[in-house]
């Protein structure tokens, strides 16, 4: 079933030019930081590959066998021996650092990376994760008839129209890992093969919270060889971790219950996280912390239980449209619970974009849901702007004490995204709406 036409030239005519707007400016001011750096620090007082140095540095440690060493905090939640390191790595004169938080397992990931020079190391980084994004392209474009109108280096292309895949690449972030495992996940779902899903759910041991809202679903319809094997998948992980550093996961076991004051700190861009925790924050904790914690177990709580009730009373792949729709339900909401969800991680939501475009709505039967172009679009404009927004707010709260508390605006957006998604999933079948394209 075609896109109708009006919308379709709308689409060519004003939202791919204010996308590769929004791409030039993005990409011409990175390649500005970049080509007047220096050293390794850019133009802008960044380190050239970003987050890539918390990577680099979890994989140094381990290869010097003094993995336990890089998670020693002192008050603050200050890392001195990671930020030694990357001051005598990078620059005497770097005034930040980029602490490893992942779990031990992944610096034995890292590792082969910190045996090169660190500028090779970050270009190789690179070229992986746009493979990986490709290879979910690739993946996707099997399954989806839709996507299979276009060739994978367009549809590439498309996807650094999406703000934060830019903000991915800039930051040198390891989302593409978590997209892939999400679209591999998704596809083995799809063709019946769930020890083959579980065990790619079960490789985001690195960041459990975003398999929550997954694997709640897997338990809910009791599809119980996924379940398996992603407990075997975890297991894995962590037995890798505990094989090759035990001291490393014991202190990080340790250590962990910490983590979360990350968020908090002062010095951490809080107005980049888009999670229910970093709305919370953002409105509330200047009014009290308790209230923002409460507020964020209550919304995610009650989007847990919305999730669900819809899967209680969905037949498992009874009618393919349905369910490719509650999934893609599944991986909006399912992120939103995660705590640390900052705007390049936000790069997921080109799956479930890509699920809902594969069954359009025709002129005939269009109702205002989340099948429309339009609420892509809106999706796309918040999460471009919302950002820019918060800091807006924070900085005249800064300095004139007003726009307190701060709103984020992509995150209900979002929330508000899946729900109309999950409102035309609670509504009674008719056989236009379920014909598919």
């Amino acid at each position: 079933m075609p896109y109708p036409p009006e919308r379709a030239t709308h689409v060519k005519a004003y939202a791919l030019w204010s996308g590769v707007i929004m791409f030039s400016l993005t990409a011409g001011y990175y390649l500005f930081t970049i080509l007047y750096s220096q050293g390794l620090i850019t133009a802008s007082g960044s380190v050239i590959g970003g987050d890539f140095l918390a990577f680099y540095t979890g994989g140094a440690f381990f290869n010097q066998g003094i993995l336990e060493k890089a998670y020693s905090i002192k008050s603050g939640l200050f890392f001195p021996d990671q930020e030694e390191f990357q001051r005598a790595l990078i620059s005497n004169d770097l005034t930040g650092y980029a602490p490893f938080i992942n779990p031990p397992f992944m610096a034995i990931f890292y590792s082969p990376l910190a045996r090169l020079p660190y500028l090779y190391a970050f270009f190789l980084w690179q070229i992986f994760n746009l493979s990986l994004l490709a290879y979910s392209i690739s993946v996707l474009r099997q399954e989806l008839a839709f996507l299979q109108r276009f060739h994978t280096y367009k549809i590439l292309a498309c996807c650094f129209l999406f703000y934060p895949t830019l903000g991915w690449f800039m930051y040198a972030q390891a989302t593409p890992i978590i997209l892939v495992l999400y679209t591999l996940c998704f596809q083995s779902l799809r063709k019946g093969n769930d020890f083959k899903a579980g065990a790619y759910l079960g490789l985001l041991a690195f960041k459990p919270q975003l398999a929550i809202a997954l694997a709640l679903v897997l338990l809910l319809k009791w599809r119980w060889r996924a379940l398996l094997s992603g407990l075997l998948s975890l297991i894995l992980c962590l037995g890798i971790g505990f094989l090759y550093t035990p001291d490393a996961m014991l202190t990080y076991i340790e250590v962990s219950p910490k983590l979360l004051g990350f968020l908090r700190a002062e010095s951490y861009p809080t107005w980049g996280i888009h999670s229910f925790f970093g709305f919370s924050v953002l409105l509330l904790e200047n009014i009290n912390p308790v209230l923002a914690n409460a507020f964020t177990y209550v919304i995610s709580g009650i989007t847990i239980f919305l999730l669900c009730w819809l899967w209680r009373n969905l037949e498992w792949k009874g009618d393919l449209k349905r369910w490719d729709l509650a999934m893609a339900l599944t991986f909006i909401w399912g992120i939103l619970i995660s705590p640390h969800l900052f705007y390049y991680d936000l790069t997921i939501l080109l799956l479930p974009a890509a699920i809902i475009l594969n069954y359009p709505v025709s002129s005939n039967d269009y109702k205002p849901i989340s099948l429309s172009l339009w609420w892509l679009s809106i999706i796309w404009l918040v999460c471009f702007l919302s950002g820019f927004i918060s800091i807006s707010q924070i900085l005249l709260y800064d300095e004139y004490q007003v726009s307190a508390p701060i709103l984020q605006i992509s995150t209900p957006v979002i929330f508000l995204w899946g729900l109309s998604i999950f409102c035309f999933l609670r509504q009674k079948k008719t056989p236009t709406e379920f014909k598919q394209s």
